[in-house]
């Protein structure tokens, strides 16, 4: 890692993030620690999410098939009798503490360039008409994944549906998103936009949902850039009668909240929290984030361009208020403290993220990093181990090192291994990285030589691991 700013540049409107981060007190022997706040772009009225001739063509459709199907046109309403659920949800098995934010609101000031939310705030751009409900960190990722579903916020009838467009937009476009329309027994409409491509339910128009049933899954599809779904509310069949389903002062389209539950206008919190062999990569939009983190740490550990047995521990945050005191602590098995640690928040973010670079345990055993904020911890369990567990055990049976000990050369042979890529580090006992390679193996088999002739006579650890396992063997050079 080099100590220089980072710098990602702005691309397209919505979602896609700039950060620039400071990277303080960084060398070969002192923990350093990352922090950086992301300004993102909004759409304004010459782009938004939707645009005047999507919401001439969804009126068309809805207007067609309440004709076709006889559906019942019910008069507009400005209560809605059957309240709103949360749209999103985690996919089973996911686990981050939070996954979203709200990076606009619908505008209530229907003034040309004059913006304001329903709190009075400006989380808005000019001319909006829904929610715009982001999910971050590494959004793509998390739609590549399916990792957050989209769902029916109240049970009604399918009245429009779209699906298998395109679905990696970063900018202002004239292309069609994936969506549905849910017309509500009141006589209301939900419209979810943006919809990851070949997710949207396989129910078709006519059939009924009940809420909280799975509709699809948050992507960038339509006039997008970046994974969210713009979340609007009819009272209804055309969007003219768009509602603001938050209630607040400044919201002048209805007097109350169309939330079961409404959630705050701010809503600060610790996002995620997280153990990384090295630092994250978060590309510019389309791309697929690589968060490298992991939960398993095979000592000696060396991460790449991080000092020997150090790991990167990332904290994400949303709209934490400047001078809060963030608390970090790498937990021991027993509950007692390892390391601990506090972060002062400078600067108020929509969202952001810190990380440090702290060193590992090296006593085996089941650890945790947590970090609270407000009284409210968020948490990630990780594994010290010197040995591979389960998965090595195969690869002990299947993998020698001969001869060793060793005086110039050993040679590593293998039958009956998963075919793949492999890293090979050489390391000395202190976790000092000496040697590494990129290795393939082919038809099962490995038989390759390595050289430690210039090497001073020791112990050494060689390691060799892929996505799913790694093992470690004791070298001796004499």
């Amino acid at each position: 890692m080099k100590n220089i700013p980072k710098i990602f540049k702005v691309v397209g409107f919505n979602f896609m993030l700039m950060a620039s981060f400071l990277l303080q007190a960084q060398n070969n022997t002192t923990d350093f620690q990352v922090d950086g706040g992301y300004a993102f772009p909004k759409n304004d009225a010459q782009h938004p999410c939707i645009s005047a001739q999507d919401y001439a063509v969804l009126n068309q459709e809805v207007s067609n098939n309440l004709k076709r199907f006889s559906f019942d046109n019910k008069a507009n309403r400005n209560t809605l009798t059957t309240s709103l659920s949360w749209p999103l949800k985690p996919a089973s098995g996911f686990t981050q503490c939070a996954y979203h934010f709200i990076g606009a609101y619908v505008d209530q000031n229907t003034a040309t360039t004059s913006i304001q939310d329903f709190d009075c705030g400006t989380n808005t751009y000019d001319g909006h008409h829904g929610t715009d409900i982001a999910i971050w960190p590494y959004a793509f990722y998390k739609m590549d994944n399916s990792q957050i579903e989209v769902i029916a916020a109240a049970p009604g009838t399918i009245i429009q549906k779209a699906d298998g467009n395109f679905d990696r937009n970063c900018s202002s476009n004239t292309l069609t998103a994936n969506s549905i329309i849910i017309q509500h027994a009141d006589g209301s409409y939900a419209l979810y936009w943006h919809m990851k491509k070949d997710s949207v339910t396989g129910k078709a128009v006519g059939q009924t949902v009940v809420a909280g049933e799975y509709l699809g899954v948050v992507g960038s599809s339509g006039s997008a850039s970046g994974p969210h779904l713009h979340f609007e509310i009819w009272s209804g069949s055309s969007n003219t009668t768009y509602k603001d389903p938050f209630a607040g002062a400044c919201n002048t389209l209805n007097a109350t909240s169309w939330w079961a539950a409404q959630k705050p206008h701010t809503d600060p919190t610790i996002m995620k929290v997280s153990v990384n062999t090295t630092d994250n990569v978060m590309p510019g939009c389309p791309t697929t984030e690589t968060p490298n983190e992991s939960d398993t740490y095979v000592i000696p550990f060396q991460g790449d361009g991080l000092p020997a047995g150090y790991a990167k521990f990332y904290v994400f945050l949303r709209e934490i208020p400047v001078s809060s005191v963030l608390t970090m602590r790498i937990v021991n098995p027993n509950n007692t403290t390892f390391n601990t640690w506090t972060y002062t928040v400078p600067t108020l973010n929509k969202i952001s993220y810190l990380g440090f670079s702290k060193l590992l345990p090296t006593t085996d055993g089941n650890y945790t990093f947590e970090a609270t904020y407000n009284g409210v911890t968020c948490s990630k369990g990780f594994t010290i181990t010197h040995s591979l567990g389960t998965n090595d055990v195969s690869y002990t049976r299947t993998l020698k090192v001969f001869p060793n000990p060793t005086s110039n050369e050993f040679m590593l042979i293998g039958n009956d291994l998963e075919n793949g890529k492999y890293t090979y580090r050489l390391s000395t006992v202190t976790g000092q990285v000496i040697g590494t390679e990129n290795i393939s193996i082919e038809n099962n088999k490995l038989e390759k030589s390595f050289s430690v002739a210039g090497l001073s006579n020791g112990i050494y650890f060689l390691t060799l691991d892929n996505a799913i396992a790694r093992i470690t063997e004791k070298i001796i050079k004499n």
